[in-house]
């Protein structure tokens, strides 16, 4: 009778387990199996649903990773249900048409500790800051990283992804492989050999030049460089954003065609960067003024180096982006420099 009733405990004991593994109470079905009989409960144990987290993971010969967020689907879609992402072609029997490949911008930095082996980048725990690899030059984000070295890489370890916008248009990345170096100028568009010159002569700026180029602007210059704005917002037949005066002072924007940032890419955020820095380097702390507005204290560039930075940013406009440039608002544009540094800033 004792083995009887050790039996019988036993088996409802391995009924609680297995609700357990199943998303269920363990120990009520233990009493349960007890009551009724262990085999009886086992068995409508079976039949109910399972509601254990590994119950809804996707079987490995029906899915796929989604290309652009790695998240498993099922191989037939043809749209992410995480990201919103592209998938399939119809008839490619499921296979992502979609490489993870992209850009990657290699700058040093000390808040990324990267392995490197062969042609193969990796970060040294698989923790935040990722690598980020654009899908899109247009979309890349250097700022005052400069200069580096421009990569188009494959993704081989995707970091995590969530949190993010359907189709962000770049991939977080533990680990990426070197396909080929890209030129630097790439980064700015189709003429961006005229942004790396104009980077070079702020690297090498002195005080009186800054001067020179802030006394030889054109009082209308900032009209010309929102009307170049303006016609590279219509761009596929999208109305014009906003008016000139709206486009003033404009270092980046985002134009919903193609998510491109200006007519020169990240070049005038470049630029930009690279004039405070060496306005800094030169000026110091005079080089800035400090301008309170709403409660926030914002440092902005003392009215020489904004000069300089203007001259520079008009003939970056005019020389980088001339398909939206006129003749007569290339000349206006490029003014200070041409007077300055002579022809070698003129439009391309």
């Amino acid at each position: 009778m004792f083995l009887l009733i050790f039996f019988w405990i036993a088996l409802a004991i391995a009924v609680g387990v297995l609700a357990t593994g199943r998303g269920r109470k363990g120990f009520g079905w233990t009493v349960l199996a007890c009551l009724i009989s262990p085999p009886l409960a086992g068995l409508f144990l079976m039949v109910i649903a399972d509601r254990s987290p590994h119950a809804s993971q996707p079987v490995p010969a029906t899915h796929i990773d989604c290309p652009h967020c790695g998240k498993r689907i099922l191989r037939e879609a043809r749209v992410c249900r995480h990201c919103g992402g592209a998938v399939t072609d119809a008839g490619d029997g499921g296979k992502p048409t979609t490489l993870r490949e992209g850009y990657w911008y290699d700058y040093p930095d000390p808040s990324l500790a990267l392995s490197r082996t062969g042609k193969r980048v990796a970060l040294a725990q698989a923790n935040p800051p990722w690598l980020v690899v654009d899908q899109s030059l247009a979309t890349m984000v250097i700022g005052s990283r400069w200069p580096g070295q421009l990569w188009r890489v494959r993704v081989e370890e995707l970091g995590d992804m969530s949190g993010l916008v359907a189709q962000p248009g770049y991939w977080r990345a533990s680990a990426v492989e070197l396909l080929e170096e890209v030129p630097l100028s790439a980064l700015f568009g189709p003429n961006g050999d005229a942004v790396l010159e104009i980077l070079a002569k702020i690297r090498g700026l002195s005080r009186a030049e800054a001067q020179a180029l802030a006394d030889n602007l054109p009082p209308d210059a900032w009209m010309a460089c929102s009307r170049a704005w303006m016609r590279w917002s219509q761009q596929d037949g999208e109305p014009a954003g906003g008016c000139e005066e709206e486009w003033r002072g404009t270092l980046a924007a985002s134009r919903r065609v193609d998510k491109a940032r200006s007519p020169v890419h990240s070049g005038f955020l470049v630029i930009h960067a690279q004039l405070r820095q060496r306005a800094s380097d030169i000026d110091g702390d005079r080089a800035f003024i400090l301008v309170e507005e709403d409660g926030e204290t914002e440092q902005i560039l003392a009215p020489l180096w904004q000069g300089a930075c203007d001259a520079f940013l008009f003939a970056g406009m005019a020389r980088a982006a001339p398909q939206y440039v006129s003749d007569e608002d290339a000349v206006v544009l490029g003014q200070a420099c041409a007077r300055v540094f002579g022809g070698a800033s003129q439009r391309a």
